[in-house]
């Protein structure tokens, strides 16, 4: 029996976050080349930052240059002549087997500039000097800005570039359904204003702030231009605060707003942040340590009664009590917890760290009953006491990170066990939805502890479980249990990681 192609069209997307095997269907006959491609070509770039002769761009190029109309073709064959530039041959005239450009839905100036600067050849680079080579580039650049504005028929991803995009006459069908914008302050108002009059369907707004005043810069005029705004990503490059001045930006993001973002720096005021009452998503991410310091401790006067998701990425572990608070007044709607400590900055074994981590397993049990993902932090000194109750009082728990924390010693290891802690995982105290177990540290336990908790879980008949474990001391005797209990079914996944990951599948 053959599948509709409708259905086979259902699988592929099912499967669009998996280029690889999406890629090897291509080849399978006709009709998957055709339910694929469209597919594939939504967001064909590649997610890192890749020289410029790097051949994945050149391919990219040579085929978009295929969808140019005929006469910007002809116009490019004679640049071809004049300059030289390699890619730009009569051979590409041949028209592609499908209109690719058509189905791009994310562009930005770094992929123009990639697309630009890898059709030109090297011959070029060494005849000619460097101002005719900009000219090109230029060229080049403005060809590829018509063609998406023209062609892209669907964008839904838009770093916008530093002129006004709304010169090209095709820009607003374009742009009519552009869910997710990227900005940046610097660059002229009007560029801001043509998006808040043309640009109405944006769910998400990624902010790059530089010393300009948002009020001042148009900001709030893009948002309230909006219709259904849910996301909102600020990243300073200074300690620039956020005044937003007009009363009506305020209420209509407490209404709408639904997931907020800050990196480097939280250039909110608490009370601007409380006042957005029905955000459900909170992420702050410190990658850039200069502006660390400044900020955190605002969270401890924050307020967010519905927030279920708190993302804490690359901060520092002697902040762990003001992100307790953070926690403590979400008032039980917390349901996903990530917190990421910096490798040289993690929770030592300090009294204040001792402090720090009871408060956090206390609050977890007494005001997050709703948890589901949940990091702990366990030392030799505290009793299991806390933990046992934390996993009595939070029924709803998938997913549990334990990190133990133990000293810097490569001599010393500390004696914090893992067979008492695998136990109260196991037993009747702990949720029964648990099934991704992730144990990060110096545990101490052996292949005997590992077999016990195993069966254990078959006995309290239990999930398939995800069972992942760091350590940087190696036991084949761990690895071969856990292949024993995965053949069996206990285990669906995990990964045993030492000096390299070994995975089980």
């Amino acid at each position: 029996m053959t599948l509709p192609e409708d259905c086979i069209r259902e699988i592929f997307e099912y499967l669009s976050e998996d280029k690889e095997s999406l890629y090897s269907c291509l080849f399978t006959n006709r009709l998957f080349c055709r339910c694929v491609i469209p597919i594939l070509w939504r967001t064909p770039w590649p997610r890192i930052n890749i020289s410029r002769d790097n051949n994945c761009w050149k391919i990219l190029g040579k085929t978009i240059i295929k969808c140019f109309p005929k006469e910007i073709q002809s116009f490019l064959l004679k640049q071809y002549i004049q300059y030289r530039i390699y890619y730009l041959n009569p051979s590409l005239r041949q028209p592609p087997l499908f209109n690719y450009v058509s189905y791009i839905q994310e562009i930005s100036p770094p992929v123009i500039k990639n697309l630009t600067g890898n059709i030109i050849d090297y011959y070029c680079n060494y005849y000619y000097d460097d101002w005719r080579i900009e000219k090109i580039e230029q060229m080049l650049n403005k060809e590829f800005w018509t063609l998406f504005m023209k062609y892209c028929f669907k964008i839904k991803y838009l770093d916008v570039p530093n002129f006004n995009l709304f010169e090209y006459h095709d820009s607003k069908n374009s742009l009519s359904s552009l869910s997710t914008l990227r900005i940046n302050t610097h660059y002229h108002k009007e560029i801001i204003i043509e998006l808040s009059k043309n640009v109405h369907t944006l769910k998400r707004i990624e902010i790059h702030l530089n010393d300009i005043e948002v009020s001042d810069y148009g900001i709030e005029q893009l948002i309230l231009s909006q219709k259904n705004l849910k996301e909102i990503s600020f990243i300073p490059s200074t300690y620039q605060k956020i005044f937003f001045n007009n009363q009506e930006t305020i209420e209509y993001l407490s209404s709408s707003l639904k997931i907020l973002e800050f990196y480097n720096y939280i250039c909110l005021f608490p009370y601007t942040i409380t006042s957005f009452i029905n955000l459900i998503e909170l992420k702050i991410d410190y990658s850039d340590r200069t502006l660390f310091e400044r900020g955190v401790k605002k969270l401890k006067d924050v307020f967010l009664p519905k927030l279920e998701i708190l993302s804490l990425i690359n901060v520092k572990g002697k902040y762990l009590t003001i992100f307790t608070q953070l926690i403590e007044k979400t008032k039980g709607s917390l349901k996903i917890l990530n917190i990421h400590f910096r490798k040289k900055y993690p929770l030592s074994l300090s009294p204040s760290s001792l402090s720090s981590i009871e408060y956090y397993l206390r609050t977890i049990q007494t005001t997050c009953p709703n948890i589901e993902v949940l990091p702990v932090w366990l030392i030799s000194e505290i009793s299991l006491i806390d933990f046992e109750n934390l996993l009595k009082s939070c029924s709803k728990i998938r997913k549990i990170i334990i990190h133990v924390i133990t000293t810097n010693s490569n001599f010393q290891i500390d004696t914090v066990l893992a067979k008492p802690v695998l136990y109260l995982l196991a037993i009747k105290s702990s949720s029964t939805l648990l099934n991704n177990i992730h144990l990060i540290g110096r545990w101490s336990f052996s292949n005997l502890d590992l077999e016990e908790f195993f069966e254990l879980w078959i006995e309290m008949k239990r999930k398939r479980l995800t069972f992942n474990f760091n350590n940087n001391i190696c036991s084949n005797y761990i690895i071969r249990v856990c292949e024993f209990y995965h053949k069996i079914g206990v285990i669906k996944s995990g990964t045993i990681n030492y000096t390299s990951p070994y995975k089980y599948y």
